[in-house]
């Protein structure tokens, strides 16, 4: 037995109140006067030691009154850890106390006032337990600084220091986490498990599939009430070219979403660039609604962007903001491997753009493959094994080649270069006149540049170009198809660059489709989303698959942390990396908890690098399951040993120790000074 009120027992002094009182009046003795002998007659014979007893008698009931209205206030208990479960006794660990201090918390009346009710909460359930009981205390942030025991003190400390975060844990993962840190204390795997789940439970959490259905883990989940809110949200935000070039009209694609059940009119949607307000729209969106809307800007930055995508939601504004970064691409080089010296079509493209720079190169000499982004092999006639492997590793490390053959060229150097990027060979040539009948609109190179396809649409022929092999390949995606189901060009992924296959020679003797104006999107999208720079414009927080970026002049040693923009916040992230092309790979490690723009810097000294974090708009829908449906959705899952706690009812903290291990036994004590003061009653009167 234990008592959660134990400081009560020291009333227990009080049962020394009795026999001191009956001491008191054993010792003293009254003198009778009477006149006659004859009056001793009329009293009750009573000997020496019946009235000795009596006494004695009435002090023992008197104290066993105090004793038991003593033991009642002191809140008796018994465990259950006595249990038989066939494998012997069954001990109860320490108690484990989840809050869930998400976003969604702050949904109440008063911003905050949720998860100040869930502390309060979280103290009375460890005040509710015998002192010197141990917890384990988790929250969201799954600190390893919480993977150990504490008293009640300690659970004070830690919720002193609560804050709201970012991360939202599932409710299974955070009964997954729990039975973890559990056994980090070397708890008997046999042993009873108690677990307090406080939270408001928003259904985005609420993955009652996902929980272990075991007799010996106890889940006790206690509600905090929230409302279910209006809410619109940024949720994404991604362009609709794959590259960034200055002095480019840039056209991005926002998605707001309404998670209320209440339309929305007239919300301001604002894009700022570098702090300055670029362009605003202002839309109207009805409930439960994902809307699309298009942005357009003119790039006239020359080197890192900062880019913030904003609308005005009240009252809940966590998510009212989308940070994303992007950084100018200089100016890219194209390396063309040809027999010829020039060619007309590729200078007409690209050497009158100032965002590109073209060479030219027989082939000989290509040792310095990697100081460009993107390699053409323009109708050569033949290509050397050694430049094979070249292109092969350079592809492999993030590299575009863009193939043309030539109609007269060696077919077999030409297939062991295709060999080796695993693509489809070629067969054979033919001469057959057909048409194009058939484009990839909806490829990287065609997602944007083609706005609407009219019924008689002109699409170039081709009379000359080869026949290849039809492997399935996973990594290959046609782009250009005859009506006979010819390939034209195709997109091959190998590795981590991109390798873009003609079938047909680009010129004026094999077709039209050099001169038709369907070859410049393919030709200058292949060459300016050259895959050596990333394409990953923000990350979310709580979610460390990392992110890429480039670091230069990184060397080994050096001292490289992420800071905040707009604070004094510093944290060491893991790099990896650098690949060919000197990209490296970022993981905060779950560290950063605040969304904004992170720079990246070297020797206390901020790089030409930074990256952009939001917050998870998971915790945007403001939707949560009441007790009756949490307690139906358990039961249909077929958890015995669940239940919610009413925390609105009286004798919270009493219920919340007898569901989880301990059993309240004082309406027994109660039920045994009653019983003794009636005994004690019948004593005195009957004795």
């Amino acid at each position: 037995m234990q008592f959660l009120n134990a400081v009560f027992l020291w009333a227990g002094f009080a049962v020394l109140i009795p026999p001191v009182i009956h001491l008191f009046n054993f010792r003293r003795y009254k003198t009778v006067y009477f006149s006659d002998v004859r009056f001793l007659q009329n009293l009750k014979n009573i000997t020496r030691k019946r009235s000795v007893l009596k006494q004695i008698l009435l002090m023992v009931l008197r104290m066993a009154v105090i004793a038991c209205l003593v033991i009642t206030f002191s809140e008796p208990v018994i465990s259950t850890g006595g249990l038989q479960n066939g494998q012997g006794l069954v001990k109860n660990a320490p108690p484990v106390i989840y809050i869930d201090n998400s976003f969604s918390m702050q949904a109440g009346e008063i911003a905050g006032l949720n998860l100040e009710k869930a502390k309060n909460k979280a103290l009375e359930i460890a005040g509710a337990f015998p002192s010197g009981t141990q917890f384990l205390y988790i929250d969201n942030n799954f600190s390893s600084e919480h993977n150990r025991l504490v008293n009640a003190d300690g659970i004070r400390t830690f919720l002193e220091e609560l804050k709201t975060s970012p991360k939202a844990p599932t409710i299974g993962e955070v009964i997954r986490k729990a039975l973890q840190n559990l056994s980090f204390q070397d708890v008997d795997i046999n042993s009873r498990k108690s677990v307090f789940v406080i939270s408001d439970f928003q259904k985005n959490i609420c993955d009652f599939s996902a929980l272990e259905n075991d007799s010996l883990i106890s889940i006790n989940l206690v509600k905090v009430t929230s409302e279910t809110q209006n809410n619109v949200s940024v949720d994404t935000v991604e362009f609709l070219t794959p590259y960034r070039l200055t002095g480019s009209e840039e056209e991005i694609l926002v998605t707001v979403r309404n998670y209320g059940g209440q339309p929305v009119k007239n919300v301001p949607l604002k894009l700022y660039i570098n702090n300055s307000s670029k362009c605003a729209e202002t839309f109207d969106i009805n409930p439960y609604e994902k809307k699309q809307i298009k942005l357009k800007y003119v790039n006239t930055e020359k080197n890192l962007v900062r880019g913030r995508i904003s609308v005005s939601d009240f009252p809940i504004n966590y998510d009212d903001d989308l940070y994303f970064g992007y950084k100018i691409d200089s100016v890219k080089k194209i390396l063309i491997i040809s027999d010829e010296k020039s060619d007309k079509y590729f200078d007409a493209l690209f050497k009158t753009d100032k965002n590109f720079s073209v060479e030219f190169s027989s082939g000989e000499d290509t040792d310095n493959l990697l100081e460009y982004q993107t390699v053409v092999i323009n109708k050569k006639e033949k290509i050397p094994a050694t430049l094979s492997s070249r292109l092969q590793s350079f592809v492999s490390m993030g590299g575009n080649v863009i193939f043309v053959p030539s109609f007269s060229g060696d077919i077999e150097s030409y297939n062991y270069l295709l060999s080796l990027l695993m693509c489809n060979t070629f067969t054979g040539k033919d001469t057959l006149r057909c048409k194009i009948a058939n484009f990839n609109a909806q490829s990287l190179l065609l997602k944007n540049a083609i706005k609407s396809v009219p019924e008689n649409v002109d699409l170039p022929v081709v009379n000359k170009y080869f026949n290849s092999t039809q492997n399935s390949y996973l990594s290959e995606e046609t782009l250009l198809e005859t009506d006979s189901y010819k390939k034209i060009l195709t997109s091959n992924s190998y590795k981590a660059g991109k390798f873009y296959v003609f079938y047909t020679p680009l010129d004026e003797k094999s077709g039209t489709l050099v001169t038709h104006r369907l070859i410049v999107p393919l030709l200058y999208n292949a060459a300016a989303f050259s895959q050596n720079f990333t394409s990953q414009y923000y990350t979310l927080i709580g979610k460390d698959d990392g992110f890429t970026t480039k670091i230069p002049n990184y060397k080994e040693g050096v001292k490289v942390f992420l800071k905040a923009d707009d604070s004094d916040f510093e944290m060491i992230p893991r790099i990896s990396g650098p690949d060919g092309f000197m990209n490296f790979k970022i993981f905060s490690q779950n560290l950063i908890e605040k969304a904004g723009f992170y720079t990246l810097m070297i020797q206390d000294k901020p790089s030409n690098a930074f990256v952009a974090y939001n917050y998870d708009r998971k915790e945007s829908d403001l939707d949560f399951f009441s007790a009756d449906e949490v307690l139906e959705k358990l039961s249909a899952e077929g958890f015995v040993s669940t239940q919610i706690i009413e925390t609105d009812k009286s004798g919270f903290s009493a219920s919340a120790v007898e569901n989880s291990t301990n059993k309240p036994i004082w309406k027994l004590f109660v039920i045994l000074a009653l019983a003794f003061a009636v005994a004690e009653i019948c004593v005195g009167r009957f004795l």
